[in-house]
């Protein structure tokens, strides 16, 4: 990750209050990614899971194109000196880089809205940051970069040219919505929604919604907070508000920004608000929540309706949050993650906008639920013969529940199945779906579930 950003390595140490070695030198690049160098770079090692940049830092002097780099470690600092580079010795590098983000991020005097819940913030962050688009340039999170690393990456990006900017926040830890949030200074916060995600390291959704609650630690007094009035444990992120003078301005189908009526559709969702009828050409049911929000951020921003129909309406999906694709069957494509949340919101589409299809559910684990999983996942299960599932068929170690639940919930035996490996589930579907099926493919991230999306399209 690699960001074009002019300045001078003595001028970065004094703003992050590190200390300088060796000779002063331009910076016009700033990387965390000891392959991606170019002149006069300023490389930042970040100690990761697997590896930890530090042991890169003399491969990237060597090649000349990195001359000045930042550590935390006091035997690195030497290097400076055989290379003719700067060296600056902070406390912990991954801070540095957060630090110098919010050092840059503070030169900025616009509208900084971040996105944080536990489902939809990509497409929710992607909607608002088309409507913004129309009055001027806008600073978006590409991609997945939510993180520790990704935020301020995209927060050194901003420029003069930018009107406006929205920040996506992710987390699975407390204190890391906190820190990034400090770092960003959000002038509107969104909170799409909290729900039972990250629990193995959180433990209840209680903890969720603090830990999403504190995306308020870099706000202002004065500043908004957009949060889903349906979703659980409101009362504790309007506490928080409350104790930093945020004014909290509630979405969702019933709170301030409600909309009169929704339906979906296999090409879009349509939402009427005030009647202005909004139409998002996109599929499922999350949609309706992404759109109210951003409907709320306009409002508070003092832009109409009219122009998120306006906008709204050239709108593109992200890749694997519910595509709808065409194989051997219809393939709804959800895999990109899973929680119980956003398995329920992908029910509740396929059963509005299919009802007179055969729907076929293929699922796997949802992970990171700790001691919960097992109940999330029987859970889920049990909702999917309601939902008008006619078979569910599912491949992971705790997807086996969702298995159990489904019978629970009164599908016959026979319409349920578990598979041991991926392959067998794929071969098994190839055989079994037929042209006019629905099939809705999710689970997490790490199963890789878009391997039986490519199957069931080829």
């Amino acid at each position: 990750m690699i960001v074009r950003f002019e300045t001078t390595s003595q001028t970065i140490a004094d703003a992050i209050n590190a200390v300088h070695y060796g000779v002063g030198q331009p910076v016009q690049y700033i990387t965390t990614d000891s392959r991606m160098l170019e002149d006069k770079s300023l490389f930042v090692p970040i100690a990761g899971n697997k590896f930890d940049g530090h042991d890169f830092i003399e491969d990237v002097c060597k090649t000349g194109k990195c001359t000045s780099f930042l550590t935390h470690k006091q035997d690195k600092v030497y290097i400076a000196d055989q290379y003719n580079a700067s060296a600056i010795y902070c406390n912990d590098t991954m801070q540095a880089y957060a630090a110098i983000a919010h050092w840059h991020r503070k030169k900025f005097d616009i509208p900084v809205i971040g996105v944080t819940g536990t489902n939809g913030k990509t497409t929710t962050k992607e909607m608002i940051a088309q409507v913004l688009s129309i009055d001027g340039k806008c600073l978006k999170t590409q991609k997945n970069y939510n993180n520790e690393v990704g935020v301020p990456f995209t927060l050194l990006h901003l420029q003069n040219t930018h009107s406006f900017a929205v920040i996506e926040m992710g987390m699975n830890h407390p204190g890391e919505i906190s820190r990034l949030s400090q770092v960003v200074m959000p002038t509107i916060a969104v909170i799409t929604n909290i729900g039972a995600g990250h629990l193995e390291f959180l433990g209840s959704t209680e903890n969720v919604a603090h830990a999403k609650a504190e995306i308020l630690d870099g706000m202002n007094a004065g500043s908004i907070c957009i949060l889903n009035n349906d979703t659980k444990h409101t009362d504790i992120i309007k506490k928080k508000a409350r104790e930093k003078n945020i004014k909290v301005v509630t979405f969702g189908l019933s709170g301030d920004i409600a909309p009169e009526s929704y339906r979906l559709f296999q090409d879009k969702t349509v939402v009427e608000y005030n009647g202005v009828e909004i139409t998002v050409p996109a599929y499922g049911f999350h949609n309706v929540y992404a759109a109210i929000a951003t409907i709320a951020v306009a409002g508070v921003m003092g832009k109409s309706v009219i122009k998120v129909k306006e906008a709204l309406h050239t709108f593109r999906p992200v890749t694997m949050r519910s595509d709808i694709k065409k194989g051997c069957c219809t393939i709804i494509d959800d895999c990109y993650n899973a929680n119980p949340l956003s398995m329920e919101y992908a029910l509740k589409s396929a059963s509005m906008v299919f009802p007179d299809r055969r729907r076929i559910a293929v699922l796997s684990d949802m992970k990171e639920l700790g001691t919960h999983s097992k109940d999330l996942h029987f859970t889920v299960g049990t909702k999917l013969k309601a939902s008008g599932f006619s078979y569910v068929f599912v491949w992971g170690d705790d997807a086996r529940y969702i298995a159990n639940g489904a019978i629970a919930g009164g599908l016959d035996s026979t319409q349920v199945k578990y598979f041991d490996s991926k392959e067998k589930l794929i071969a098994f579907l190839q055989q079994f779906v037929q042209q006019d099926d629905v099939v809705l493919v999710k689970g997490s991230r790490s199963m890789r579930m878009e391997e039986v999306v490519n199957a069931l399209e080829q």
